[in-house]
């Protein structure tokens, strides 16, 4: 038994009489729980390849989970067996020197020197591991890095054994990309957060290589750890060319936690008319327009693809030099045409979400449908016509090919109706208002009160009516009031441009708008704008209080639960708000708060 294995079981029997020194060890054993590292007369029993992953973080972490996607989708599509395995140093949340020591003493323990034949790490924790424990763990087996923030080679340049894949930092290109579809810009803003040392760096390379290079020509603010608050009043202030980048992917809240990388996009985006760029692929698809992003993903199929290089590659050839993962161009189509950005201008192979296939292609099958219909249609009156011509004999005849050609017209019509009803069936939009209707919003109210429970995140639901409406239709006539619901619901898409939020159009001249991710509060903002949006219009009325339109604003909002509410339940309770606000005189908001006391529901009604 060599003495490093002795001196390693003496220590570890010692330090099993700590609790404290116990728990770890058991923490480090469940973190190398995933760990299937085969012995060497296994390996060559198979032919595989053994390879191990050293993870930086936790397993549902999504950056390293993509990575880790990318690593294993190329090595299944390889011709070379591989197996790969993976320990996790849950750095973001445990202390990790405890658990890097116990880690390093178990991969002694299994032989992993012996065992693998090349070791990848993600993100610079893991690297720094395996650079620490290189000797005794390592000392022949290249080690591939991916996803190394801050990337520098002259760190590693004096390790032959070490290469690798970057993250991108070529912010300057990602910026010009922006521009190029905004050539009236007159300002940027960029906004991030000093609470991660990689958010740091992106800060400082904008300050050091950005700013010198475009300060001459556009007028540049720096947000640094502001309140979504405090950035509402600060963006507001800005030329209406103004372009908002997101240095961070999340920003920091009142209480001193974290927005997730979601909310902190729909925040940005909700709080500025500005178009909102970012670097962050967890943006995409909640209300940032895009840009030019590196993925866990590309970044974990460049290091497979690297790996692969080096396994086929003599044992003693010289590793191939670091390298930079390819960024990809990711770009929201219903936030760039919330922008009016041409799909057109957006640069050749980028990747789109949100994509709206033309309505001939989304309903193709239903027009080629009623073409057929419409075509057997003629087909068959031509054949009756035709039919009729040559049976004129008798009268009978005649009349029973007229009894025929109704029977016929009669069943066709039926298809014809069924096929309209299913055109009807599929059209979601208001044609007065140009809102999602009645049915569209049932459908969406559900589903957004499932995904609150589901995910524990707020919901709000505002119901909205114009006050006093009917005397405006006897005073003014039924046109001109349908004029002044196409204005209010101008109104509603200019306050509420979040594309999660839900805009419809009800029965009885109602209009009712969900807010997925929003708290009563924001949610009171939201009616507040409403309220002055529509004060700018000066809608003239002579019965109204204040000489013209208003509105009555029913809120409930469920705060984060798990318990299911029933969608008629936050309807009522909207409803009693809204009628509540008229009751009061109109031209106001009330609010409940629907909160999950299990196994009852409490309201918390505002005062």
């Amino acid at each position: 038994m060599s003495n490093r294995l002795q001196r390693i079981i003496k220590t570890t029997i010692a330090r099993l009489f700590s609790l404290h020194v116990l728990v770890l060890l058991a923490g480090a054993l469940l973190t190398t729980s995933a760990i299937t590292i085969g012995s060497t007369n296994a390996s060559a029993e198979t032919g595989a390849k053994q390879l191990l992953f050293i993870n930086s973080h936790h397993r549902g972490y999504g950056w390293s989970d993509e990575v880790e996607s990318g690593l294993r989708e190329t090595f299944e599509s390889s011709a070379v067996p591989i197996e790969l395995s993976v320990v996790y140093l849950d750095t973001l949340r445990h202390d990790a020197l405890p658990i890097k020591e116990k880690l390093a003493d178990i991969l002694a323990l299994k032989h992993v020197s012996e065992a693998t034949d090349l070791v990848i790490t993600s993100d610079n924790a893991a690297l720094d591991f395996a650079l620490a424990h290189q000797n005794e763990l390592f000392p022949r087996q290249p080690i591939i890095y991916t996803a190394l923030k801050d990337f520098s080679t002259n760190a590693y340049d004096v390790n032959t054994r070490v290469t690798g894949i970057s993250e991108y930092t070529d912010y300057q290109q990602a910026i010009n990309v922006a521009l190029s579809l905004h050539p009236k810009t007159q300002s940027l803003a960029f906004i991030g957060s000093q609470r991660e040392p990689h958010n740091q760096r992106i800060i400082d390379i904008i300050k050091e290589s950005v700013v010198p290079v475009l300060s001459s020509k556009l007028d540049i603010e720096i947000y640094i750890d502001k309140s979504i608050d405090e950035l509402d009043d600060m963006l507001s202030e800005l030329p209406t060319n103004t372009i908002v980048f997101a240095l961070s992917n999340t920003l920091p809240k009142i209480d001193g936690m974290l927005y997730s990388p979601a909310e902190t996009a729909r925040l940005l985006a909700s709080v500025t008319p500005f178009p909102v760029y970012t670097f962050w692929h967890s943006h995409i698809g909640h209300g940032a327009i895009g840009g030019q992003i590196v993925t866990g993903f590309s970044q974990g199929k460049a290091a497979a693809q690297l790996a692969l290089q080096v396994l086929a590659s003599d044992v003693d050839a010289p590793l191939p030099g670091h390298q930079t993962a390819p960024a990809s161009l990711f770009f929201d189509l219903e936030a760039a045409k919330k922008h009016r950005i041409d799909k057109k201008l957006l640069p050749e192979g980028a990747r789109f979400i949100n994509y709206q296939a033309p309505i001939w292609q989304e309903y193709k099958t239903e027009a080629l449908t009623t073409l057929v219909i419409v075509f057997g249609l003629l087909s068959l009156v031509l054949a009756f016509v035709l039919l009729a011509k040559r049976q004129t004999e008798t009268i009978h005849q005649i009349s029973d090919e007229n009894v025929e050609l109704t029977h016929a017209l009669d069943i066709n019509q039926e298809t014809l109706d069924d096929v309209t009803h299913q055109l009807e069936e599929v059209n979601t939009i208001d044609d007065l208002t140009g809102l999602a209707n009645v049915r569209h919003f049932n459908d969406m109210l559900d589903k957004e009160l499932r995904r609150a429970s589901r995910y524990k995140t707020p919901l709000s639901l505002l119901l909205i009516s114009v006050d006093q409406f009917d005397g405006y239709i006897h005073t003014h006539g039924e046109e001109d009031a349908s004029e002044q619901l196409v204005t209010i619901s101008q109104v509603i898409k200019d306050t509420c441009q979040r594309s999660s939020d839900v805009l419809a159009f009800l029965l009885d001249n109602k209009y009712a708008i969900i807010l997925p991710h929003t708290t009563r509060d924001n949610s009171k903002v939201v009616c507040q704008k409403l309220h002055d949006g529509l004060k700018q219009k000066n809608l003239p009325f002579i019965l109204s209080k204040t000489g013209a339109i208003t509105l009555s604003i029913g809120l409930s909002s469920l705060e984060s639960t798990a318990d299911r509410i029933n969608p008629q339940h936050m309807l009522n309770t909207s409803e009693m708000m809204r009628i509540d606000a008229e009751r009061k005189g109109g031209n106001g908001t009330r609010s409940d708060v629907i909160a999950i006391q299990s196994p009852q529901n409490t309201i918390h009604k505002d005062k």
